[in-house]
C-alpha cells in the first residue's frame, strides 16, 4: 500500500452547496465527464419551508439518487466504519486506494481554519480526495475557511476525532454517512452531450413547469411547497417584502445560486460552442451575460443589506427582480426559437 496518494481536484463551477461541489471537483477534471455536466444543472427550483427557504439546481446528486456515472456512490454509515477498519485513516486509505473520493461528515469544531473550530460543535460535509502517511494529513476540499470553499490539509488526528467524537443531531441524521465517489468508465463512454435535454430543462424552467415528476418511481419528492424555474423570482420578491416587515429572513444564498445558475449557463454556452455542439447566437450570448453580471449585483445587494440592515437594498432588490426576470424571460424565448429553428434544419 503506497505512503501517500492523491487524486485529482479541480474549481467545480458550481460551489453553493457540498452536494453540488464535491461531485463536480472529481467529475470535472474529466473531459468525457464535462459532457454529462453541461448536459444538466439547467432547472432550479426553490424549496420553501416554514421558516426557511432553499434555492437549489434540479440534477440528480449523489446524496439523494443513484447517480451512474458515479458508479451508483456507495455510502456506509459510521457505525460500519468503525467496525470494519482500525482506524478512520484505514477507512481513508483503502477508499483513496480503490480511487474513490471520500465524501464524509465532520465535526468541524477539530477542524482547523474553520469558524467552528474550537469554538462550537457543527457537523458539515467535507471531501477527502488524498493522503499523505509521512506527513499524516489528508488533502481535502470543502467550506473551511470563512465558510468558503476551497481546499487544504487535516492532521490524521484532528480528522479522527471530528469524524468519530460527536453524535448526528436528530436534524441532521444524514451526517451519519459516508459517500464514495468515482466516475463509471462505461458510462463516460457511451454518455453523449444532451442537447434536446438541455432545452427540455430549459422550457420547463421558463414555464415554471415542475421537473420531478418525470420519473416518479426515482425521483425524491419532498413535502415542502416548491417553486420551479421563472417561479423562483415571485417567490424571492414575496420573502424579501416580509423581510422588510421583520416577519422573515432572507439570507444570501439563493441569491448566490440565482448567480451560479447563469454562470453556468454562460460556461454551457462556450462549452457547446468549443465542443461544436451547438452555437448560439451573439444576440444570445450577450443576454446572458448580462444576466450574469445582473444577478452578481443582485448577490452583492443581499449582502449590503445584512452589512447595513438598510431596507432600501431590499427595495432596490425587489425591483431589479423585476426586471431581471424580464429579461431572462426574452432570452430564453429567443434561445428555444433558435434551437427549434436549428432542429428544424437538421431534420429537414
Amino acid at each position: 500500500m503506497a505512503a501517500r496518494r492523491l487524486l485529482p481536484i479541480t474549481e467545480p463551477d458550481l460551489v453553493s452547496y457540498p452536494h453540488l461541489a464535491f461531485p463536480l471537483a472529481m467529475l470535472q477534471t474529466d473531459s468525457e465527464a464535462q459532457r454529462w455536466v453541461y448536459s444538466n444543472y439547467v432547472q432550479l427550483y426553490l424549496s420553501d419551508r416554514t421558516d426557511e427557504m432553499m434555492m437549489d439546481f434540479f440534477t440528480p446528486n449523489p446524496f439523494d439518487y443513484f447517480v451512474p456515472i458515479l458508479h451508483g456512490s456507495p455510502r456506509m454509515n459510521r457505525t460500519l466504519v468503525r467496525r470494519s477498519y482500525p482506524s478512520f485513516a484505514e477507512f481513508v486509505r483503502v477508499s483513496i486506494d480503490e480511487s474513490y473520493y471520500l465524501w464524509t461528515h465532520v465535526d468541524e469544531y477539530y477542524i482547523p481554519g474553520t469558524s467552528s473550530y474550537r469554538n462550537k460543535s457543527f457537523p458539515h460535509g467535507i471531501m477527502i480526495h488524498g493522503y499523505d502517511d509521512e506527513q499524516r494529513v489528508f488533502h481535502v476540499v470543502g467550506f473551511l475557511s470563512h465558510q468558503r470553499y476551497g481546499s487544504g490539509e487535516v492532521g490524521y488526528d484532528d480528522m479522527e476525532k471530528a469524524y468519530f467524537d460527536f453524535e448526528p443531531p436528530e436534524w441532521k441524521a444524514y451526517t451519519e454517512h459516508s459517500i464514495l465517489l468515482k466516475t463509471y468508465p462505461g458510462f463516460l463512454k457511451a454518455n453523449a452531450f444532451n442537447l434536446r435535454w438541455v432545452m427540455e430543462q430549459l422550457h420547463d424552467y421558463l414555464r415554471a413547469k415542475p421537473s420531478d415528476q418525470r420519473m416518479p418511481a426515482f425521483e425524491l419528492q419532498l413535502p415542502s411547497s416548491h417553486a420551479w424555474g421563472m417561479a423562483v423570482y415571485d417567490r424571492l420578491q414575496e420573502r424579501l417584502r416580509l423581510n422588510i416587515e421583520n416577519a422573515y429572513i432572507v439570507d444570501h444564498r439563493s441569491f448566490y445560486v440565482l448567480w451560479e445558475h447563469k454562470k453556468m449557463m454562460n460556461r454551457r454556452i462556450a462549452y457547446m460552442a468549443r465542443e461544436g455542439y451547438y452555437l448560439c447566437s451573439s444576440a444570445t450570448m450577450e443576454g446572458w451575460s448580462n444576466l450574469e453580471k445582473q444577478a452578481s449585483l443582485n448577490l452583492n445587494l443581499i449582502l449590503k443589506y445584512w452589512m447595513t440592515r438598510d431596507p432600501k437594498h431590499l427595495e432596490t432588490l425587489i425591483d431589479r427582480i423585476d426586471r431581471m426576470k424580464a429579461d431572462e424571460t426574452l432570452i430564453i424565448e429567443r434561445m428555444l426559437r433558435e434551437y427549434e429553428a436549428f432542429s428544424s434544419r437538421g431534420t429537414a
